[in-house]
């Protein structure tokens, strides 16, 4: 959105000074000197600022791609390490794993989301909930906010729960509600049964910072072996790397 807005206000002052430039040399408007700089500096400077632009997007559209190659490839490696460690007819099919990393606002420094990096689904597992994830919000949101490993039986959780109205949900326990919205809850309560997230961590500085997160999610029954210390030790590996891919 702000970046349309930008880029249509960019336009206008565009078409503003190509306007001003042609009606004076066409003797229809005589524009001071002084309005005559601005608009030639105007359309330099936008100019300019399209061109830079342009091979800057260019540049950060390679980037990404190749960002996201990478965390692909860790992914899929992981999540095929997870049905060889768990074993008992678990299916490849049946998990997904994903990439989250933390990004702020550039207009209010003290918002962050989290931004999924990339994401292995394969075709067996549900569509992606339509939820804006962020630190303390859902299970990964818990994972970011607290920096450690946050594992949850969903589907039994709701299953617990029962099927509360909107007015019901209010009074339903924090940790239960796990900051999602009556119709984010609505969204997500049977898309998902097993969720596990493990903290991206960047320690590099003075002090730890969590940067994002990588979770799991898979199918209803195992619980038990996808939080098991094989498997956590197998996403904790998979969140340091991915740390370049996140940052």
């Amino acid at each position: 959105m702000t970046k349309a807005l930008a880029k249509t206000l960019a336009a206008l002052l565009a078409a503003m000074a190509g306007a001003v430039l042609a009606l004076n040399g066409s003797r229809v408007l005589h524009a001071s000197t002084r309005v005559l700089v601005a608009s030639v500096v105007t359309s330099a400077a936008l100019a300019a600022i399209t061109t830079i632009g342009s091979a800057w997007g260019e540049w950060r559209g390679r980037r990404l791609a190749e960002r996201r190659e990478l965390a692909a490839i860790s992914l899929e490696a992981v999540a095929w390490a997870i049905v060889d460690q768990v074993g008992h007819g678990l299916d490849y099919r049946d998990l997904g794993v994903a990439a989250y990393r933390l990004r702020r606002r550039w207009w209010w420094p003290f918002g962050t989301r989290l931004v999924r990096v990339e994401r292995v689904r394969p075709s067996r597992r549900p569509v992606a909930s339509h939820v804006s994830w962020r630190p303390g919000k859902g299970v990964i949101g818990a994972c970011v906010a607290k920096g450690e490993v946050v594992a949850v039986d969903v589907a039994q959780m709701y299953r617990d729960l029962g099927s509360p109205t909107e007015q019901e949900w209010e009074s339903v326990p924090a940790e239960i509600r796990q900051g999602l919205s009556y119709a984010e809850y609505l969204d997500v309560r049977d898309k998902y049964a097993v969720v596990v997230a493990a903290p991206i961590i960047d320690d590099a500085g003075p002090s730890a910072t969590v940067v994002g997160c990588v979770a799991l999610d898979g199918p209803e029954g195992r619980f038990a072996d996808l939080q098991s210390d094989e498997v956590l030790g197998l996403l904790n590996f998979t969140a340091s790397t991915l740390l370049h891919q996140v940052r």
